[in-house]
């Protein structure tokens, strides 16, 4: 297999940035995983009582995430093959999320929130074909679908004796991330410029809507559960000049935190994650060309809190991935999925 021009890693302004803000700043939310395209929430964040803002409080925040796929699956079964013959397609993915926080009162806030993402995609099938054993890559950086996004504790933090909390958010993103990015395939005929491929668009074309839920209960001493969800709907269909379509997007994550009362601010965290790409939409359109389905994982983590500042890391580890049918499919399609990925994120209240 040849060997392909330098990687682009992300350019240096933005790490720069995302390095700096991650010294000060919250979690967001933001999730993916390789050809199964699925922008919108699910980053590293562990809701508990400590969520709680005051009014006029802002807190600044940062989510930043990572995964290499190259292991594809058509249904559940891995496709092993394209490991060995080295065939497979490989994204590497950085996402950036920068975010703003206000506290209207102790009970309702409102979040601006500003994705940045860095893609590198090798394959041989886009460009002189899976026999060709010539491999090479295509790239997409920048901002990507802005959302703005308003919750509400369902339970009065100021009551007294409360051991839980339910926090329910409702958001819209905007179509600001470039949906058309294009770049060099190298194709028998001589290199041209095209369409990159789906999963590394920065944007997806269309406006959208979404429903979020977290919460948490202290069960016992130390112990306590959390969980957050997220569901994207995105009613459009398809970006005419590309042919891609504009899916829905969901993930769910739950599990247990334990406080470490020997380390001060430390608490570690062991759930469960889900996401992915529904074949069909819950409202509007699925036409076009999508890659549907989901991963489970186990995520293990922890979280270091001290005055102001806060900074979690998770790192999802899959248990099964899955390619499921696109809407009007005649035939199940493969995609390629991580073993993991890294999360972290970073607040800072002022």
């Amino acid at each position: 297999m040849n060997s392909t021009p330098t990687p682009r890693h992300p350019t240096l302004p933005l790490a720069a940035l995302t390095s700096l803000l991650g010294l000060f700043l919250l979690p967001s939310a933001l999730f993916g995983q390789g050809c199964v395209i699925a922008r919108g929430g699910g980053g590293a964040m562990i809701s508990d009582s400590s969520g709680y803002m005051e009014p006029g409080d802002w807190t600044l925040s940062t989510a930043i995430r990572w995964f290499r796929s190259d292991r594809h699956y058509a249904g559940g079964a891995e496709q092993k093959h394209r490991q060995e013959q080295q065939t497979q397609v490989i994204n590497e993915s950085y996402f950036y999320d920068v975010s703003a926080t206000y506290a209207w009162s102790k009970r309702l806030t409102t979040t601006l929130t500003l994705p940045f993402v860095d893609h590198d995609r090798t394959s041989l099938y886009e460009h002189l074909g899976n026999t060709s054993g010539q491999r090479f890559r295509t790239q997409a950086a920048g901002l990507g679908d802005m959302r703005v996004s308003a919750a509400w504790w369902a339970v009065d933090p100021n009551a007294d004796h409360h051991r839980g909390n339910v926090a329910l958010g409702f958001g819209i993103k905007a179509p600001t991330g470039d949906y058309r990015a294009r770049d060099t395939f190298i194709r028998p005929a001589g290199p041209t410029e095209r369409f990159v491929d789906s999963s590394i668009q920065p944007g997806d074309g269309a406006w959208g809507y979404n429903l979020e839920l977290q919460g948490f209960y202290h069960l016992k001493g130390n112990l306590s559960a959390y969980g957050n969800a997220f569901y994207l709907f995105n009613p459009e269909g398809r970006v005419e000049a590309t042919g891609f379509s504009i899916p829905d997007a969901y993930m769910v994550r739950t599990g247990l935190d334990y406080r470490l009362a020997q380390v001060p601010g430390v608490t570690l965290s062991l759930g469960g994650r889900v996401e992915g790409v529904p074949g069909r939409d819950v409202f509007g359109s699925s036409i076009g060309f999508r890659r549907p389905g989901y991963a489970i994982s186990v995520e293990p983590g922890f979280t270091f809190s001290k005055g102001r500042f806060t900074g979690t890391l998770t790192v999802p580890v899959a248990l099964e991935r899955r390619r499921t049918m696109t809407y009007g499919a005649t035939r199940l399609g493969d995609a390629a999925f991580a073993d993991f990925s890294i999360n972290t994120s970073f607040s800072f209240r002022l």
